[in-house]
């Protein structure tokens, strides 16, 4: 299917491509990597974590997050040096280590989830509600076509 075309012939995909790396290069992707942050590593952990309120495998945290373990084993790593997180060899099946979230962990997994709410609030009730429903649905519809054509890879 060809890109459509403005009167003056110029591409508006090309256009809006151009458009959104200049929003991005602007400050502006601080903003999207804290909302990432929220929803992969560390803060996705914790909140996982809190979640289940058990003890889990890393493996689990694995496929929850679409992450490769490499890339979890480093994560629970830094959770466990800032004491958000303890690792213990598992007395059933002395193969696994179970890995359990602690009273620190929790404690940041609420703080940052609450701000981000907050944040996120403040944001969509300036939107307003007609915007703010019109964004979502343009998201929701942005990230189906986005897999669609660039399939997210595990890290």
């Amino acid at each position: 299917m060809a890109a459509k075309t403005n009167h003056n012939g110029s591409n508006y995909a090309e256009r809006a491509f151009a458009e959104i790396n200049a929003v991005m290069s602007k400050g502006k992707k601080n903003m999207f990597e804290h909302i990432s942050r929220a929803n992969k590593g560390e803060l996705f952990v914790l909140h996982f974590l809190a979640m289940k309120d058990a003890a889990v495998l890393p493996s689990e945290i694995s496929a929850a997050l679409n992450a490769s373990t490499a890339r979890i084993s480093a994560v629970l790593g830094a959770l466990e040096k800032r004491g958000q997180i303890e690792r213990d060899i598992d007395k059933k099946n002395r193969r696994n280590i179970l890995v359990t979230i602690t009273a620190n962990g929790r404690e940041r997994a609420e703080t940052e989830i609450k701000e981000i709410q907050k944040n996120m609030v403040s944001v969509f009730n300036e939107m307003g509600e007609t915007e703010t429903a019109e964004f979502i649905r343009l998201t929701k519809k942005f990230f189906e076509l986005s897999e669609k054509y660039m399939p997210c890879q595990k890290e």
